[in-house]
């Protein structure tokens, strides 16, 4: 959802888009909508336009990191902006899986060359800046396999909020609407553990209006907004 209204799209190169005002009533664009070497894995609104990331296919077809933009869901930007990798270059073997959304910036989740996860942060979706230590939860101190490279939570937008979690002895909430400046959250009760905030296992983490859900698949925690 954004200023145009609501655009979805299939995944892959060749995606094609549609619109929709109401959400009832579709309208299905031409074929073409995005450049060729573009492989789309998200697309999401935001306060002025809308953003899709994926991979751009390079000549040695590893592909990169890549955002196009557009301020009306139809018509995009011919050359993608990129996403700053280590190494830099296009041939960096990197990718762009998902988009957080809050109202004053976006955040791209992706994969790099090493299988690392990898955190950009852009005010516009069209400028953007690596997210190195992924902050405010910091990389995971886990140490047993396929634990290296990743963030020591969750992140999750709705549009207007970013919510950082991780949970454990150690965990905590913070909040963000442009995914650069973060506030801390003042939590109580009963704590969601480390593996249900944990990244890369399929755990849900979903804002509400009046709160957050959190589930492991096996035990669910809610927790209710509270007024400062």
């Amino acid at each position: 959802m954004g200023p145009a209204g609501i655009v979805v799209a299939s995944s892959g190169p060749a995606a094609r888009l549609a619109t929709s005002l109401d959400g009832s009533h579709w309208h299905l664009l031409p074929a073409g909508g995005f450049p060729a070497r573009f492989a789309l894995t998200d697309i999401q609104g935001t306060a002025s336009g809308y953003v899709a990331v994926g991979r751009w296919t390079t000549a040695g077809g590893l592909g990169a990191a890549e955002s196009l933009w557009s301020g009306d869901g139809r018509q995009w930007s011919e050359l993608p902006a990129i996403l700053p990798t280590a190494p830099p270059g296009p041939d960096a073997g990197s990718a762009v899986g998902s988009v957080v959304v809050g109202s004053g910036g976006v955040i791209a989740v992706g994969r790099g060359v090493t299988s690392a996860t990898l955190w950009w942060q852009s005010t516009d979706g069209r400028h953007w800046q690596s997210l190195s230590g992924y902050p405010p939860l910091g990389p995971t101190t886990c140490t047993g396999e396929g634990c290296a490279g990743l963030p020591d939570g969750s992140l999750v937008g709705d549009g207007a909020r970013m919510v950082a979690m991780r949970g454990g002895a150690d965990g905590g909430v913070w909040t963000s609407t442009d995914g650069r400046a973060w506030r801390t959250v003042a939590v109580s009760g009963d704590r969601p553990d480390t593996q249900a905030t944990a990244a890369g296992l399929g755990n849900t983490l979903v804002l509400l209006p009046g709160g957050i859900l959190v589930s492991d698949r096996t035990t669910t925690w809610f927790g209710e907004a509270g007024v400062e």
